[in-house]
């Protein structure tokens, strides 16, 4: 469990569009795995091909010598999850099994597996999973993640049946959108485009006209920091929130919403200081600025 923890950190610290963030993420989801069955019994761990390994579990000193104690798989540790939790159920148990296959995968083939998966896609699975797993233990996302807010909200839009009226709203903006002259169209995208480049905010397709429009979040997690010879970047994750095209004027608000319709995938604001405004030092200019305004004085070499 203490490792687990250690891992969402280092998952935490990673920017969500980060191939590491998902590969933590999966490292972690496998180590909770593992102490929420231990938490049942460190015996249930053992690897039942050599006796030893139980005897191990129970706390015992090894009888043999050059004795490296084993544990089971961990498609066989959600195996018998699944079975002894209820609430673990075979969904739950197959998300896990496929995040651990995507993170052997990442170590052991030439396959990019995260950078090539929108965090949409498995991420409101992740934290169901960590919840549940917590929940067997007497934990809370609370003790777990440093935002359990979003967390929580991104489990519940696994649920939100509202959501999926979404697809309503954005076939009737395109149906709107098709209907308009050729030349109304590109001055529209053309406006959207140029408005989207002066704005804060994620740029992304518009799944109604395809114009560029932006996906606005809510910062999650602390800030990743970068210090360069130069400058200094900061990174931080950020969970989409809302969604706005003004070529088509489609609107949506709720993560649950937007992750139905694709664009649920968290991205990262970056920001860039030099050393000098990051640190809040003296630049060149300031230096010269400031003996300029300095009275001349004769040199006084009579010291005492």
């Amino acid at each position: 469990m203490a490792k687990a923890q250690v891992y969402m950190g280092q998952m935490e610290n990673t920017v969500a569009d980060d191939w590491q963030f998902g590969l933590w993420s999966a490292l972690c989801l496998e180590l909770l795995s593992r102490a929420a069955l231990s938490h049942i019994s460190p015996v249930l761990l053992a690897d039942p091909k050599n006796w030893r390994n139980l005897m191990h579990a129970l706390g015992s000193a090894p009888t043999a010598k050059k004795f490296s104690p084993t544990s089971i798989p961990t498609k066989e540790v959600l195996a018998r999850l699944s079975e002894l939790l209820p609430e673990f159920t075979d969904e739950l148990a197959g998300f896990c099994n496929q995040h651990v296959e995507r993170r052997n995968a990442e170590l052991h083939s030439g396959e990019a597996v995260f950078a090539d998966i929108g965090t949409a896609e498995w991420l409101p699975r992740f934290y169901k999973s960590a919840k549940t797993l917590l929940e067997s233990m007497g934990k809370d996302l609370a003790d777990f993640t440093s935002d359990s807010n979003n967390a929580n909200e991104m489990i519940d839009s696994l649920e939100d049946a509202a959501a999926k009226s979404v697809q309503q709203d954005i076939s009737a903006h395109s149906k709107v959108w098709s209907n308009k002259e050729d030349k109304d169209k590109e001055t529209a995208s053309t406006q959207a485009a140029t408005w989207a480049s002066r704005h804060k905010g994620h740029r992304v397709e518009c799944p109604s006209c395809g114009s560029q429009a932006l996906l606005y979040g809510t910062a999650s997690g602390p800030v990743s920091t970068n210090v360069g010879d130069d400058e200094v970047v900061q990174r931080q994750t950020m969970l989409p929130s809302s969604f706005e095209c003004v070529a088509c004027g489609l609107k949506i608000t709720g993560y649950s919403k937007l992750s139905a319709c694709g664009l649920g995938n968290a991205f990262s604001e970056k920001t860039i200081y030099t050393a000098a405004e990051f640190f809040d030092l003296y630049t060149e200019d300031d230096l010269d600025e400031a003996r300029a305004e300095m009275p001349e004085y004769e040199p006084d070499f009579n010291e005492y």
